[in-house]
């Protein structure tokens, strides 16, 4: 069976899957409620202190971030910390979900080929998530034409290709500080043989590492340059190359623009590296195993 037939499969089971459409409202849901909040914010009187840029931001300040100039950037912050969450459970599900069908086995034979089905399943994976990050944006830009449009019309000078050559990059800085979550939850589900000790260990990651990171940094010289090498870290080194409007709040689960600042992470260079080196390593570590796992001696897998 060819990698495009097994593509086509893979893609069919998850576009049937109940949990592919309800992970997908979830975003577009999420994308609607924090652009409803922050519309509905931005007519109130008075502010807040933001700590990274030293000053106090006025309420009215956080409409520009819902214009459809800054629709995308915001968006993508979202789209980048949340997002991420979903992505877990997607993968995970995607990954796991022959175990606990019971289907691991005819699916390995009629493959001709296991590395070649988990590859196919993989590439599917990866396309699913990123279109729905374009989802997540295409419902966000029509939302910030509404806000933009009752506010006094929308002006599309700002769309210059400058502008769509920097959202395309961000777009693809957020895809990629993505893939290490997608890959481990990925690789967890199939090395547990099951959906859930991939979501499991994916969302256990995704909170608990910048709060052992945040507690290694008080632990003196030994410690606290240790959290640099870890995911949150790098992952915020590259977020931070997207330009988000000055003044709208930062979503993140780990340190801020100006926490990396003073703790001296990587160069953006160097975090993207890292970054690829995690997930080339968790994948690696799960087809290995997946290759030489006898899947006949038991009826999980």
């Amino acid at each position: 069976m060819s990698i495009r037939s097994l593509m086509a499969g893979e893609f069919f089971k998850l576009r049937k899957r109940m949990m592919t459409w309800i992970l997908a409202a979830l975003i577009v849901g999420l994308i609607i409620l924090l652009y409803s909040i922050l519309w509905s914010v931005s007519d109130r009187a008075g502010g807040y202190f933001d700590r990274d840029l030293g000053r106090r931001v006025a309420y009215q300040e956080l409409r520009r971030g819902i214009f459809l100039s800054a629709g995308v950037p915001f968006a993508l912050q979202i789209i980048a910390q949340f997002g991420s969450l979903l992505a877990v459970i997607f993968a995970a599900g995607a990954a796991g979900s022959e175990y606990s069908w019971g289907t691991v086995r005819l699916m390995a034979t009629a493959s001709s080929g296991r590395l070649r089905l988990m590859t196919a399943r993989l590439i599917v994976t990866c396309a699913l998530v990123a279109l729905g990050t374009l989802l997540a944006v295409a419902v966000a830009l029509a939302y910030s034409a509404i806000i933009t449009t009752y506010y006094g019309g929308a002006d599309f000078s700002f769309v210059t290709a400058s502008f769509l050559k920097e959202q395309f990059f961000s777009w693809g800085r957020t895809i990629y500080v993505m893939a290490p979550f997608v890959a481990l939850a990925f690789s967890a589900a199939v090395i547990g043989r099951s959906t859930l000790a991939g979501v499991g260990f994916g969302l256990a990651v995704t909170f608990l590492e910048p709060l052992i990171g945040s507690l290694m940094r008080l632990g003196g010289p030994r410690w606290e340059s240790v959290p640099n090498y870890l995911i949150s870290a790098n992952r915020g080194v590259v977020l931070a190359q997207n330009k988000l409007p000055a003044g709208l709040p930062e979503f993140s689960f780990g340190p801020s623009k100006a926490q990396l600042a003073r703790q001296g992470a990587f160069s953006p260079e160097a975090a993207a590296l890292i970054l690829a080196a995690y997930t080339i390593a968790f994948l690696a570590i799960a087809f290995l195993l997946y290759r030489r796992r006898d899947i006949t001696s038991s009826s999980n897998g």
